[in-house]
């Protein structure tokens, strides 16, 4: 009996969770790594707060179904939206007030929504995105 309470309540959790958290790994170069999936799209920030590259680039890669996205795109929160066009998957810090609007979109809120292709995508991180990679937000 205990067992299936048990068991009910672990569903009922997991069921009320968000579909996925930003998930942090740090490769040998000292770039930070976040990643966060959910509705067939996977957003990943690298961040170069180390400066391994010369200057630091920080980048953001949007893949949709497996594949990276190509062209016009938005990401909205609950406060704010950038749209622009993403080149073979990336876009990269180098255009400074693109970046810091890219992450001040991901630092507003944990609901982001992604339109491309004419289609709306839902990600639920389950809280902002939790670091600057070098963007004045």
């Amino acid at each position: 009996m205990t067992y299936r309470i048990s068991s009910a309540v672990f569903a009922l959790c997991t069921l009320a969770a968000p579909a996925f958290a930003w998930d942090e790994t740090t490769d040998f170069r000292g770039l930070h790594i976040y990643t966060a999936s959910a509705d067939g799209v996977v957003l990943t920030a690298v961040c170069d707060p180390d400066g391994a590259f010369i200057p630091p680039t920080n980048h953001l890669q949007i893949e949709v179904r497996g594949e990276l996205l190509e062209g016009a795109y938005k990401l909205k929160s609950e406060a704010l939206t950038f749209a622009s066009d993403m080149i073979a998957g990336a876009a990269i810090s180098r255009d400074e007030a693109d970046w810091n609007d890219i992450i001040s979109v991901l630092h507003s809120g944990s609901e982001i929504e992604l339109t491309a292709g004419n289609q709306i995508y839902k990600i639920d991180t389950g809280s902002p995105f939790p670091v600057t990679c070098g963007a004045d937000v």
